[in-house]
């Protein structure tokens, strides 16, 4: 999924409990048969939405990184 401009990025966002992981999940089973995908997570404190993606075995555990920020996620 990458064009003359580079790979497509695609940033998922909303409050706690809203599906992010989920639809994170969903995305990443569907495309990664044909295309190459990586996904980062980031918050706060914890790695949970990496972790929780690595347990799901959608994508191989060396295409997934989580990112705790120690603050405002928006600068991961």
């Amino acid at each position: 999924m990458a064009s003359k401009n580079g790979p497509l990025r695609i940033g998922i966002g909303g409050p706690v409990g809203a599906g992010k992981t989920t639809l994170t999940a969903a995305l990443a089973k569907i495309l990664h048969p044909q295309t190459s995908i990586g996904v980062i997570t980031n918050d706060i404190y914890t790695q949970e939405d990496a972790e929780a993606l690595m347990r799901m075995q959608i994508l191989p555990q060396d295409r997934v990184i989580g990112v705790e920020t120690g603050g405002c996620p928006h600068t991961a």
